[in-house]
């Protein structure tokens, strides 16, 4: 098995990197009416939903190349390797199967450069720039610009770097962008130094342009041009599938690759903008094909609303209304509603007649006020355990916490819109309804002239 320049030391990180993140995966989720759901039942990622994340792959491709296909864009495919100075091993070939695989002098990142001279003397000296050399004290020693800029993280960023010279290139800025699109995969060499892979579509006429860039930015052996490729996406996915780990009868059959993209936090794809944020694609969950959200997003009949503090997706809706809302929760709300109320109508019996003595506990998590009340049900534990997990509080599984139900004016505009449409108006107090309806006049959610306090009730008949 390939380690790909990984040391114990980085795949055993990259392990407990991997562990961590499905433990959060597993231990915090959404709540769906009053079920929560695990962020491991529907996140997909190439070790958690195989399946799922290999079929969404599968279907960016197509989706480009449909794209592709309906404007009549002609397949360039593209390789791009870094210099020799990113390589830290290089291949010696003995015949085809006898490559072996040899340290690369050339090699930028090496700790201790080894020079031979003419008398067979070696001289060793270390790869670093003295940014303090005081007499009898020891120097401190700079490795940015050597070992520490040589690593698989910055290769990554440095074949961005080389792409966009693609990019910035005439020729390429001189199509359309809606004339242009593409799918690039980033693969590691044995030695762990990545490359990349590209299908690039563009116009027939541009095509000759557009490989006499490549060739001149890129001359062989960094760049290798193909343009005769029969079934691009069949190409593009045999190099897709090469870093994929097949988790799909095993889920724990994580090789050295998969740990290498972890612990150099290295992305294995990138698309153009061609369609609308895959983020959105996602929240619908295959409601749409990439290809038609786009549609309906440019012709308006699919409208999509962001936070524009945190840039978040808190509405989509279409022709017919709201296909999506989000519906966050914590962990720390686990089968237990917001609201106090589901808490009183469930166990407020239970609590009067059991717990007569026990007094609520009000604590600070987050800087966020909680409110625990301890029962010990057993016929409720079984249904309703929930492990907290708290290192300034220990709470035990009979613990049930709640947090605070957040009032009106502190909602946000699409949140008091949501909540003031379902208000009960055969059970809400008057005075609240009152409150809910002033403050939605105050941020201008609609129109109608302030109540005052003596005359909510009177209103509140009217409806």
């Amino acid at each position: 098995m390939e380690n790909y320049g990984l040391s114990s030391y980085q795949k055993n990180k990259a392990l407990k990197k991997l562990e961590f993140n499905k433990e959060y995966m597993l231990s915090n989720g959404i709540q769906l009416d009053n079920k929560i759901v695990p962020f491991a039942d529907f996140v997909c990622n190439s070790y958690t939903n195989a399946d799922r994340y290999i079929a969404e792959l599968q279907h960016r491709a197509w989706s480009i190349y449909d794209y592709a296909k309906e404007k009549n864009l002609k397949n360039i495919f593209f390789s791009l390797t870094l210099p020799s100075v990113w390589h830290s091993m290089k291949t010696i070939n003995y015949g085809k199967k006898n490559a072996k695989l040899v340290f690369n002098t050339k090699f930028g990142g090496r700790k201790i450069i080894k020079v031979h001279t003419k008398q067979k003397n070696k001289y060793h000296f270390l790869n670093a720039h003295v940014k303090q050399n005081i007499p009898f004290i020891e120097p401190i020693l700079d490795y940015t610009d050597t070992v520490d800029k040589y690593s698989p993280h910055n290769a990554s960023k440095e074949l961005s770097k080389m792409l966009k010279k693609l990019f910035n290139e005439r020729s390429y800025r001189n199509i359309e962008k809606d004339d242009r699109c593409y799918f690039r995969v980033t693969e590691p060499h044995k030695d762990g130094t990545p490359h990349l892979h590209m299908s690039l579509y563009i116009p027939q006429d541009k095509v000759e342009s557009i490989v006499n860039s490549l060739k001149r930015l890129f001359p062989s052996p960094l760049g290798d041009i193909e343009t005769n490729v029969k079934s691009p996406v069949s190409y593009l996915m045999k190099y897709v599938l090469k870093t994929l780990d097949d988790l799909r009868d095993d889920s724990e059959k994580i090789t050295n690759l998969t740990l290498w993209y972890l612990f150099h936090g290295i992305s294995r794809f990138y698309t153009s903008r061609t369609f609308v944020s895959l983020e959105v694609y996602r929240k619908l969950n295959g409601m749409y094909t990439l290809t038609d959200l786009t549609k309906g997003y440019r012709d308006e009949s699919l409208s999509i609303y962001t936070d524009t503090t945190t840039k978040k997706i808190v509405l989509i809706e279409n022709e017919y209304g709201t296909i999506y809302v989000p519906k966050p929760v914590n962990w720390y709300d686990k089968l237990i509603d917001t609201d106090h109320t589901y808490l009183e109508a469930e166990f407020e019996p239970i609590y009067q007649e059991q717990n007569k003595s026990v007094k609520p506990i009000q604590i600070k998590i987050d800087d966020e006020d909680y409110i625990i009340h301890q029962h010990t049900l057993k016929e409720h534990n079984q249904e309703n355990e929930i492990l907290i997990k708290n290192n300034k509080t220990p709470l035990s599984l009979n613990d049930v916490l709640i947090k605070p139900k957040i009032q009106p004016y502190q909602m946000k505009d699409y949140q008091i819109i949501q909540y003031y449409e379902n208000i009960d108006m055969q059970s809400v107090n008057p005075a609240h309804y009152g409150v809910t309806y002033n403050l939605m006049v105050e941020r201008g959610l609609i129109v109608g002239e302030l109540l005052k306090p003596f005359s909510m009730y009177e209103a509140f008949e009217v409806f």
